[in-house]
């Protein structure tokens, strides 16, 4: 060893109390209390800037293994060593014969897993249409079903297709899940074409039949992605789907099963979002409350074991800039596989846009071999463990779902909480949160309502909502609408491209900058990227002008109906009176704003400014309002 490398060896660092760094941090934040770092989710949980052990200290789970006790840190003791997550592109495929063909090149380069939703015999409109066993055999006309598991929904027709599909597997052993969710299907479409009865009784006998007749299948789907998709924050999202779970417990224990021959038969799905921790957070969360639900209902050990699916969410995805959900894709996949899954669905980047394509179904799939095979996820354990801000996390979500979902059940539980309209109430509540929170760009979207690019060329678009016709409903209930947390801006853009598309210019706004560059600067940034993000075009004199006068001709020049002054309150104060007169002279109609929020706003008005534009102002509002004033809604 060198002297150097002694030395080095001896240094040692003082150690850092939370008062000690907590007033350093107040220092810095020039006298204002930590609390002001603190930031309030949508879950109403407070995320604090920093976590020490004391947060953890009473959390029961802390200590657990993988494998073991309240189940964490995930179903089995080796994580993905052992077996990696099943990469389960689901295929939005209309024909058995366009099925067969994509998904045999899909299992030939990165795919595991066959993942499909059935079009159910009486429905039009959504999903792989195999109705009879020439269909079957067509879909899976050179395929091993014997050696490739499933993820098939089988919505309504469960029963009929076990036995279509087992007619023509033959002595196959099937592996995987070919369930259905009755209860997702009420609240997407907000009705279901059997009466509740009917379809426990139908996952009851899917139950019994493939105890019988194949063993390795599950049959009963619980998904929390309807939820997700309508706005709902994490603590409601786990509480539906446990209270979902529960239901069906409840309603198949009362037909005959053990809770251990139900539970060996579930799989659940979630959305993730882009909120990275939140999201590991709970599918972490998601694993206490099933084995607390478990062991409440007296279910052995194993029974505690979840099955987990999870599919990069549909609500966060745009329709401008799509290349950026690729981004948002992987992120997504990335929170799912640390929180511990058992198979993924990574959406296509034009999956909001039109159907996918050999390209976009390839980026999505080589997005998972790039997780597992460069990035190395399958090479660790629950590697978000013992972090004292995820645990902490998990926790409080545990916590506030269970909290939730024992109030669903004093409520006679899912089914008559649906009815009563109290989920689809409170998830509005969230997603109207939500929305503000866009609207205002508080929650940015990149390229879409923050760094947008209005010179982009549009992906064409095809309206790629599922379809939904029955031709009678046994149970209606009001329905839970899936989401894009952008349409509002994007709605917006599009106005904006019809206008230029019938007018041959794009909306206008003018910008009226006073002062040296780095005096309007920032100002004028701000207002660019507010009008862009509703598809306007910024006209504006970069350098800037020095005088009111040169301000006045500036403008007159670029001929327009609406300006915007930019720079500092002190220009304003020089030169803003003396604008406003000359236009109430000239063009007395036109409108003027200033970029900045005012102290001495009431003297502005009464000079000539309409308003004032700031990072307070409801800027879809805003845009929307200005769209129809200059006819462009």
């Amino acid at each position: 060893m060198t002297k150097q490398s002694k030395e080095f060896q001896n240094i040692t660092f003082p150690s850092i109390d939370y008062e000690t760094w907590k007033q350093e941090a107040e220092e810095s934040l020039k006298g204002k209390p930590i609390e002001k770092l603190h930031k309030q989710t949508y879950e109403k949980i407070t995320l604090k800037p920093i976590y020490t052990m004391k947060d953890v200290q009473e959390i029961p789970f802390l200590h657990d293994m993988p494998g073991e006790g309240s189940r964490v840190r995930g179903s089995k003791s080796t994580g993905y060593l052992n077996q990696s997550w099943h990469v389960s592109q689901e295929m939005d495929l209309k024909t058995p014969e366009e099925f067969n063909t994509v998904i045999k090149d899909a299992l030939q380069n990165g795919q595991t897993m066959i993942h499909f939703t059935l079009q159910p015999q009486n429905c039009q409109g959504e999903g792989l249409a195999l109705h009879t066993e020439e269909d079957i055999g067509k879909a899976f006309n050179g395929i091993s079903l014997a050696n490739t598991p499933v993820l098939i929904d089988a919505q309504t027709d469960l029963l009929a297709f076990l036995s279509l599909i087992n007619s023509y597997a033959k002595t196959d052993a099937l592996t995987g899940t070919i369930g259905m969710d009755p209860l997702a299907i009420l609240v997407e479409k907000g009705q279901l074409s059997m009466e509740p009865e009917a379809a426990y009784d139908q996952l009851a006998e899917s139950v019994k039949w493939v105890m019988e007749n194949q063993p390795k299948l599950r049959t009963i789907l619980v998904k929390g992605e309807p939820y997700h998709n309508g706005g709902a924050n994490a603590v409601q999202e786990l509480a539906f789907t446990m209270g979902t779970a529960i239901e069906y417990m409840s309603e198949l224990l009362d037909r005959g099963l053990t809770v251990d021959q139900i539970a060996s038969r579930m799989t659940f799905s979630f959305s993730i979002g882009s909120n990275v921790y939140m999201e590991i957070a709970k599918l972490r969360a998601a694993k206490i409350l099933w084995t607390t639900i478990i062991e409440a209902y007296g279910g052995k050990a194993d029974s505690c074991k979840m099955y987990i699916h999870a599919r990069t969410s549909a609500f966060t995805k745009t329709i401008y800039d799509p290349y950026v959900n690729m981004l948002r894709s992987t992120i997504e996949a990335f929170s799912a596989i640390v929180g511990g899954i058992d198979s993924l669905h990574v959406s296509s980047f034009d999956e909001p846009i039109k159907a996918t394509d050999s390209f976009s179904r390839r980026i999505a799939r080589n997005t998972q071999s790039i997780l597992r095979e460069e990035s190395f996820l399958n090479k660790v354990i629950d590697p978000a463990g013992g972090s004292w801000y995820v645990e902490s996390l998990t926790n409080e979500l545990a916590e506030k779902a269970w909290e939730l979902l024992n109030d669903i059940e004093s409520q006679g539980g899912m089914l008559k909480t649906l009815k009563t309209g109290n989920v689809q109430k409170s998830i509005s509540s969230v997603l109207q949160e939500r929305q503000k929170k866009v609207n205002h760009r508080i929650e940015k979207i990149v390229g879409t309502n923050m760094y947008t690019n209005i010179q982009e060329q549009p992906v064409p678009y095809t309206n790629t909502k599922n379809t939904y016709e029955s031709n009678d409903a046994a149970i209606s209930i009001k329905r839970i609408l899936p989401v894009r947390i952008s349409e509002s801006f994007e709605q917006l853009r599009q106005a904006s491209e019809q206008y230029l598309q019938t007018s041959g210019e794009r909306p206008k706004v003018g910008l009226i900058n006073l002062g040296p560059i780095p005096e309007h600067k920032p100002r004028a940034d701000f207002i660019t990227g507010f009008f862009e993000a509703g598809g306007f075009q910024v006209v504006k004199n970069e350098e800037g002008y020095v005088t009111a006068g040169d301000a006045i001709e500036g403008a007159k020049t670029m001929n327009l109906t609406t300006y915007i002054i930019c720079g500092k309150d002190d220009a304003y104060k020089e030169m803003v009176t003396e604008i406003c007169d000359e236009f109430e002279k000239t063009t007395p109609d036109i409108r003027l704003f200033i970029a900045g929020k005012q102290e001495n706003e009431e003297f502005y008005r009464n000079v000539g400014i309409n308003d004032f534009i700031h990072i307070g102002t409801d800027c879809f509002a805003f845009l929307h309002h200005l769209q129809q004033e200059m006819g462009v809604h």
